[in-house]
């Protein structure tokens, strides 16, 4: 393989069984070693219970729709000890929930992005209730009263449209109801961890209806700064409050009105530290007499970074029953802020400190007209639109000492798109789907600010308006053998939108044109009472990835590669008896670049006269061959096995679960520099409800086997930096139910 620069080589992963599994056995065969205990009736509401798909947009059993799908209902989240949108990792096979700094970036089977610049987006859709949320820094929220969530693999290019190339993730919460209840819900545990949930709804009339529902989680995490001695570098103090009205206006005609407010205040994401591997550190820092903390609690900075996101979201639902069809409008607006403060250097020196704000203001409105009717021929059509202003104010204003002057910018992202999708009952069991979207996207009103001195004196440069129009269908042939099973073929394509280099401190304004995947699937449903089966085999053809790359001072995007992805992914939840019940998944995704010419790559310059311009030190950036490399974010192997045991003692219900997630090496990088070995997650729940069914109280614990992972490196000038996931921790939580 040639490589521009020689000495570059690949760092090959060490693949690690589950060596570290014994020292947790005790607690899993706690859970399925009593069995002498008398035996509660069949609750098949754990990992059987059944959940509303919405992946076709109208409501249908998962059985019947021809996309790979993981369902995940209120009761399987709770046993999971699922408490935020990356959580559902744990319980998904092919899935990955890292970020970027601060920012949300889900993988679906090798499918995902590290772009992030002023309109970047991600591949993979997150909706709640039917609502887009596009903002990365936003979408790995808080599960607060949510009855499910629907993960949905492969492009959904025709159906939900731009930036669904990965997939779509489906989160349904509550809807307001007149019959009144509450519920609250307190725990505590380790690093001083700290959570409080409440929910409340009511009316005064059958078709009117309010409900509340508020949050707040605060920790001093599990990071300490050896720098300044404070053991609450990566503490959090998050907080949501969240109101909705329900009002049915006629028997035909109903809305739903919702509120959301998140208020967080979270280092986590912004506290790195060196990236070692090999007793090499990769710092600068390190020549220059600064510390650079390695271990995964620590960090040595010398300032508290600080990171503040701000929301709030308005939400209108409104229904019309028409005959034989229901017309859905989906109106929303969302003013997003967040303040970033991040050490640079992630070391104990005095300087390269960096600070940036993301502004955002999105609106969306969607008509969506489906079909309701007995008849051989379902459709469903619509029209969506698309707004987001987004800045990036980058290290602009009263700087303060250490910090490092750049420049901003800001895109107006406008989409509209019309779709139609219609499936028709050939005989009695072969239905032949077809669909196809048309999309018109425009990024315009671009600029980019750069320092004009070096000092603080910005110039702007407006960037040129840059439109695209994609095709988007989808053909899919499904045959139904029995009532309880069906066999698929698919198509289907989807694309990430172009974009303008205008991020970090680019002065390109260079357009990238969108990323386009064509997709097929054969698949295998089955469901029954007491067993569920699923299997899909699927094959990737991606084109014009995006990719970001540096080139001195500057961030550049551009399309460097061309991909191939195959692979196969299984799940089984089956009830074995009335008190027991498993839940296993497993992935293989072999994702790799086919062409990529310049995949960027870093080396330290260790010559005192510089290298290529950069002075000694500083790690600079080059280009290699990757063909044949491993995508980045993308592990071949994937796994989960859950265990439900439910019995009773003194009179009210005992649940035992745990949930096992594996998964095997791979690379937050493109050039396969930085990677991650094979680790597991191991996590527990005991809990106890009361005979009346109004208060339960449970202990809990995650990452048992105390697994030592990294969940983000990012590779820059100064070094490359880690984050790490959170190590062992227990907790205990108490529940109450007011009706």
């Amino acid at each position: 393989m040639t490589k521009s620069i020689p000495f570059i080589a690949r760092k090959p992963l060490t693949w690690r069984p589950l060596t570290r599994l014994p020292a947790a056995l005790p607690l899993s065969l706690l859970i399925t070693g009593i069995c002498g205990i008398p035996q509660a009736s069949a609750q098949q509401s754990g990992f059987l219970e059944e959940v509303t798909v919405t992946a076709q947009r109208r409501a249908e059993r998962s059985a019947d729709v021809p996309i790979s799908i993981t369902t995940l209902g209120a009761d399987l989240l709770g046993k999971g000890d699922v408490q935020q949108l990356s959580d559902i990792m744990k319980l998904t096979p092919g899935l990955r929930f890292d970020n970027q700094g601060s920012l949300a970036q889900p993988t679906i089977r090798g499918v995902g992005t590290a772009v992030a610049v002023s309109g970047g987006g991600s591949n993979v859709g997150i909706y709640t209730d039917g609502f887009l949320s596009p903002n990365p820094f936003f979408v790995d929220s808080e599960l607060l009263n949510v009855e499910s969530v629907q993960v949905l693999k492969g492009p959904q290019g025709t159906l939900f449209g731009r930036n669904s190339t990965g997939g779509a993730i489906l989160v349904t919460t509550s809807e307001p109801s007149s019959e009144v209840r509450a519920e609250t819900e307190f725990s505590y545990g380790s690093y001083d961890t700290k959570s409080a949930k409440a929910y409340a709804t009511g009316g005064p009339s059958e078709s009117l209806a309010f409900d509340v529902a508020a949050q707040i989680r605060q920790s001093d995490n599990f990071v300490d700064n050896i720098t300044t001695g404070r053991d609450d570098a990566a503490a959090y103090d998050n907080w949501m409050l969240r109101l909705g009205m329900r009002w049915d206006i006629t028997d035909r005609t109903s809305a739903i009105l919702r509120y959301t407010h998140t208020d967080n205040d979270d280092r986590t994401a912004v506290t790195p530290n060196g990236f070692e591997e090999g007793g090499r550190v990769y710092s600068s820092s390190l020549l220059w007499g600064a510390s650079v903390a390695t271990e995964p609690d620590e960090v040595s900075v010398d300032f508290q970074p600080e990171f503040f996101a701000e929301s709030d979201v308005y939400q209108l639902t409104l229904k019309h029953q028409l005959d034989g069809a229901t017309l859905t409008s989906y109106t929303q607006y969302r003013r997003e802020r967040t303040k970033n403060e991040m050490d640079f250097d992630f070391s104990s020196a005095t300087f390269f400190h960096y600070k940036y704000d993301v502004n955002s203001d999105i609106f969306t409105q969607e008509f969506l007209l489906a079909s309701d009717s007995d008849s051989a021929l379902q459709w469903t059509t619509g029209l969506f639109l698309f707004m987001d202003d987004n800045e990036f104010v980058n290290n602009q204003g009263d700087q303060g000492t250490g910090f490092i002057i750049n420049g901003g910018s800001g895109t107006d992202s406008r989409s509209i798109a019309a779709f139609g999708d219609a499936t028709y009952e050939l005989t009695d069991n072969l239905f032949l789907t077809g669909g196809l979207r048309v999309s018109y996207d425009t990024t315009q009103d671009a600029y980019l600010t750069v320092a004009a001195d070096g000092m603080g004196g910005i110039t702007q440069q407006d960037v040129d308006d840059i439109s695209d129009t994609n095709v988007s269908p989808r053909v899919v042939l499904r045959y139904t053998p029995t009532d309880s099973s069906s066999v698929y073929a698919s198509y289907t394509k989807g694309f990430k939108s172009g974009l303008l280099n205008v991020g970090g401190t680019s002065t390109q304004g260079i357009e990238v044109d969108p990323e386009e995947i064509n997709a097929y699937e054969l698949g295998y449903k089955y469901a029954s009472a007491d067993l569920t089966f699923d299997i899909a085999a699927f094959y990737y053809d991606y084109q014009d990835l995006q990719v970001a790359t540096y080139d001195g001072p500057r961030s550049l995007i551009e399309n460097a590669a061309d991909s191939s992805v195959y692979g196969l992914d299984a799940q089984l939840r089956v009830a074995l008896t009335d008190a027991l019940s498993i839940n296993v998944g497993g992935a293989y995704v072999k994702a790799e670049y086919d062409k990529f010419d310049r995949s960027q790559a870093w080396e330290q310059c260790l010559s005192f006269t510089g290298c290529n311009g950069a002075p000694y030190g500083i790690f600079v950036p080059g280009y290699i061959e990757a063909d044949g490399y491993q995508m980045q974010r993308s592990p071949e192997f994937t796994a989960n096995l859950g265990v439900l045991y439910s019995t009773m003692l003194g009179g009210g219900a005992l649940d035992l679960s745990t949930t096992l997630y594996y998964t095997s090496d791979f690379y937050f990088d493109s050039s396969e520099q930085f990677g991650q070995d094979a680790y597991e997650l191991l996590s527990a729940r005991v809990q106890w409800t009361a005979p009346s069914e109004r208060y339960s109280v449970a202990l809990f614990g995650d990452n048992l086997t105390d697994s030592e992972y990294r969940s983000q490196v990012l590779p820059q000038q100064l070094g490359a930096m880690s984050m790490w996931g959170a190590p062992l921790t227990v907790g205990v939580s108490l529940n109450v139910k007011f009706e």
